[in-house]
């Protein structure tokens, strides 16, 4: 997809879109390890949502009120009756003020939610690393089975203990913040405190504006890591843009286009990249310490059974016109791109989705592929209580790596993207069981064949039960066991390690 295709929608949009028009309420954004994104899905995909949520995370409160609002819970499974309840109680006041209690509205800003998980790791090795046919190849990053989209945190071998806190809501009508603290402590590392999330928000007109730290996944629909975007690496802190409600193109030669919705980012690159890449192909050299990181990314919803976005994200040396429209071949490199294409669509009983993405680097075409695959059924059993989905992806050798930023598609030593790395091929199966009270079982699989054209390259299997349980008004508990195998680990012929990994963990919910 050309770099144009974005930019020339991007255009449109924002010709469209007056700073003056009053905004809605602006609101914090729904933290993407909170359920209430899983709820959505399984409401959406049992018919319950009429509008169809794009794929660029996290939501609003305020979204996520504006999609129950409109939901009759007539008729409604017991299981899906106790999420829904779970949310309009939550978002109460949002959802007021999305039926016109405008003038109600006061301050909400609050403890949400605290958690606590304990688990323990029993693992040959903790964390592996990404290798290549060549030194040229290599990507400054790992990976840990069983872990990934955890904003760049790592399990010690042995006993962990995580707790979390977060704190958000609106001051005012004009200004939401958010802060999620983190507390954890593991016999490899010993305590650590950290912040996952910390932002502010407000607008100018219709535009939404954040400054601050805050996990962002865009395009990753289903199980898999979006491919360019995730909260795989620590969070970055960012200045973020967007339109407060997706955009209507009513009339004129766009109307087909039905909504869409523009985010849009600006942030740094670590300070020490130089010093990183000490030893890796290229090294320091050419390397950029602080280096500018920006991504653009437009959503188009069609109809409310088709949606598709448009992406593209540029790690930059420095700008310059060519940035824009130029072949970076010409430009020795100055920065490295990856842009594409994702889709899903709805038929009845079955949720399709896809995508197609590249590394931007020969006159304005992703010259290196890659793809992903899925398949949902949200109705496996009549009344949605079974459902299923499988997907497939696969990155080719080239991905995520770079001969000028040698640290590769990398933050704070994680890939950015997809966990799975370059060259690789992945399958996952999820299964999902949801009882009558609210309970949930839950069974993956899913196997990876990292650097499909190295000697003696890593294969991965994973297995996975969850199990959530709500034991009280506001406290829920979430148990996990999962064994994963990797066979070649380390590159090395026939020798197998395993990973064991037990958890369980409390949340409060206020």
């Amino acid at each position: 997809m050309k770099k144009q295709v974005v930019l020339g929608v991007m255009a449109a949009l924002l010709a469209s879109c007056s700073l003056a028009v009053a905004s809605p309420l602006v609101t914090s954004n729904v933290p993407l390890d909170s359920r209430f994104y899983d709820y959505v899905e399984k409401l959406e995909g049992m018919g319950y949502i009429n509008d169809m949520p794009a794929s660029t995370k996290p939501y609003s409160r305020l979204d996520m009120a504006k999609w129950l609002a409109n939901v009759n819970p007539s008729g409604m499974p017991d299981y899906l009756k106790v999420y829904y309840d779970e949310m309009v109680a939550d978002l109460a006041e949002e959802i007021a003020y999305v039926k016109g209690d405008s003038k109600g509205f006061k301050s909400n800003v609050k403890l949400r939610s605290a958690s606590v998980e304990f688990s323990y790791v029993d693992a040959d090795q903790t964390i592996y690393g990404y290798k290549g046919n060549n030194s040229d190849q290599q990507i400054n990053a790992s990976w840990q089975p069983l872990n990934k989209d955890n904003n760049g945190y790592r399990y010690g071998n042995h006993f962990n203990a995580v707790g979390k806190l977060n704190i958000s809501g609106s001051l005012n009508k004009d200004l939401a913040v958010s802060l999620t603290p983190r507390f954890s402590y593991d016999k490899d590392n010993h305590g650590d405190a950290s912040l996952v999330e910390g932002y502010a928000k407000t607008h100018l007109g219709v535009w939404g504006i954040e400054i601050g730290k805050q996990p962002l996944q865009w395009g990753g629909h289903g199980h898999n890591s979006a491919f360019v975007f995730s909260n795989n690496a620590t969070p970055h802190t960012m200045l973020k843009l967007n339109l407060l409600e997706p955009h209507t193109f009513d009339n004129g030669f766009l109307s087909f286009l039905g909504k869409a919705n523009i985010n849009a980012f600006f942030s740094k690159m670590e300070g020490n990249r130089k010093e990183q890449a000490q030893g890796y192909y290229g090294g320091a050299a050419s390397e950029s310490d602080s280096a500018n990181l920006v991504g653009v990314r437009v959503d188009v919803t069609p109809s409310n059974i088709f949606t598709f976005g448009l992406e593209r994200v540029s790690m930059i040396k420095s700008f310059n016109k060519d940035w824009l429209f130029g072949d970076n071949a010409e430009q020795n490199d100055q920065w490295n791109d990856i842009g594409g294409a994702d889709f899903r669509l709805k038929f009845p009983g079955m949720q399709v989705y896809g995508s197609a993405y590249g590394e931007d680097q020969a006159g304005g075409l992703p010259s290196e592929y890659a793809y992903s695959a899925g398949l949902y059924f949200p109705q496996l059993s009549a009344d949605g209580s079974w459902d299923l989905r499988l997907e497939g992806a696969k990155t080719n050798q080239w991905w995520y790596h770079h001969w000028t930023f040698t640290n590769g598609w990398t933050y704070k030593n994680d890939i950015m993207g997809n966990a799975m790395g370059k060259d690789a091929l992945q399958y996952t199966a999820v299964i999902n069981h949801y009882m009558d009270n609210g309970d949930q079982l839950g069974l993956s699989f899913s196997t990876t064949d990292f650097d499909r054209h190295v000697v003696n390259n890593p294969e991965m299997q994973e297995f996975k039960i969850n199990y959530a349980k709500k034991l009280k008004k506001n406290m829920y508990l979430d148990a996990m066991i999962g064994y994963a195998k990797i066979d070649n680990a380390n590159y090395e012929r026939n020798k197998s390690n395993s990973t064991k990994m037990m958890g369980l963990g409390l949340r409060w919910e206020y």
